[in-house]
């Protein structure tokens, strides 16, 4: 297994398009401000609860076109509202933040832009820029990754969405399943007592303390403080009379707007690939398809000409691939995008999504990895360099190469 993000500089991501800064005298008429956040290895979300904080102003204030990764370098646009916020910059190049040039003090920097007429939305910029070190790469995955390359670059990938879209799974199960469904209380019993193999200690004692009370928790004393809103929640629903489906979506509702849009953004990601998975399956006999397990979300498919295969059987066996692939529809209708969330204050991405991803892809030449040296067998690292469509993943490029 090949690895990423070592170091944070391992992976960079830079947005690209999106809306161009509005300067002079005509961004004194906009209603918000078009900045440049720069952040090392934090998490988007997390990152925004701080700096919403930090700046005294309303999480929800904050526009941008798409969460970036979290252990990485990213660079993306964002706005916010004129008038809101202490200790905003507020000249043209001014920046506010960590100043170093590597981001490593506080791992974060806002740069002011210009004006904007509007918000920022999802997707509203053009491409992700990525560039990607592959590290501990073994001698047989450097022999067969120019015959991968080659597919990649013919064919293309499929549009699938990776497995950090589904961290919100808990024992294979995902609480925004529940949601759509009205079962408030199953998703609440999964995110409160279900435990995962990277929670803290705190996370795991509070977890089983819900889990041997259940359902009366709310006047239980928790360590970890995201627990505690939502218990509260249940103490002031109950005092006010409310129960059943009321009490526990009372709970839900009191969890952050961004954790709660995530719960569903990972549901209808796994619709999505389910829905993909099913036409690949349809199109394609098993030994032309080559499968990635990931756990929730898969197994990624990824049609390719088996290794095995020489000479003409195998170019026969790209032209077929290749004319399968033409025929698929470029794009298609994200699942369930027509769903009515507003008892929620929610809703699901109802844009089409790109089926198969292109990009040119460049690659370096191969070096010895000093940071995964073995004394048997030699391990390598490359340099991937390549642009991918909003909401496309990376890591699936990888998955396709590598794995």
């Amino acid at each position: 297994m090949v690895k990423l993000r070592q170091i944070p500089e391992d992976f960079q991501v830079t947005e690209l398009g999106g809306p161009e800064p509005i300067i002079g005298q005509a961004m004194l008429d906009c209603e918000h401000r078009l900045y440049l956040l720069e952040k090392r290895d934090l998490d988007t979300i997390s990152l925004l609860a701080r700096l919403s904080r930090h700046f005294n102003l309303p999480r929800r204030s904050f526009g941008l076109s798409g969460f970036k990764d979290r252990h990485a370098v990213t660079s993306q646009k964002v706005t916010l509202p004129i008038g809101k916020g202490d200790g905003l910059p507020v000249e043209i190049g001014e920046s506010v933040g960590d100043e170093s040039d590597d981001l490593s003090v506080d791992g974060w920097r806002l740069t002011l832009l210009g004006g904007s007429d509007k918000k920022l939305r999802s997707g509203a910029h053009s491409a992700n820029h990525f560039r990607i070190a592959v590290r501990d790469i073994t001698q047989q995955q450097l022999d067969g990754l120019p015959r991968r390359l080659e597919q990649a670059k013919i064919h293309g990938w499929p549009n699938w969405f990776d497995s950090q879209r589904f961290g919100s799974a808990v024992g294979n199960k995902l609480p925004g399943a529940y949601i759509v469904a009205g079962e408030y209380e199953k998703a609440m019993r999964l995110h409160l007592t279900e435990r995962n193999k990277s929670d803290r200690s705190d996370k795991r004692r509070d977890k089983k303390k819900m889990s041997d009370a259940w359902p009366n928790i709310s006047h239980l004393d928790v360590e970890h403080k995201p627990f505690r809103k939502p218990l509260k929640a249940l103490a002031r629903a109950k005092k006010e009379g409310a129960e059943g489906k009321d009490l526990w979506h009372r709970a839900y509702m009191s969890l952050p707007y961004d954790i709660r849009g995530m719960w569903l953004s990972a549901w209808q990601s796994n619709e999505w690939n389910t829905l993909l998975t099913n036409i690949f399956k349809e199109e394609f006999p098993p030994h032309l398809l080559y499968s990635v397990n990931i756990g929730m979300g898969g197994p990624l498919l990824f049609p390719q000409a088996p290794s095995g295969k020489r000479g003409m059987p195998k170019r026969h066996l790209i032209q077929d691939i290749g004319e399968v692939l033409s025929e698929l529809p470029l794009v298609l209708q994200l699942p369930h995008s027509d769903m009515d969330l507003s008892e929620i204050d929610q809703y699901l991405s109802d844009h089409k999504r790109t089926t198969m991803i292109q990009s040119e892809i460049n690659v370096s030449e191969p070096l010895r990895d000093e940071l995964n040296a073995k004394s048997k067998g030699k391990r390598w690292q490359i340099i991937l360099d390549f642009e991918l469509p909003p909401g496309a993943y990376a890591t699936v490029l990888v998955k396709r190469l590598f794995h």
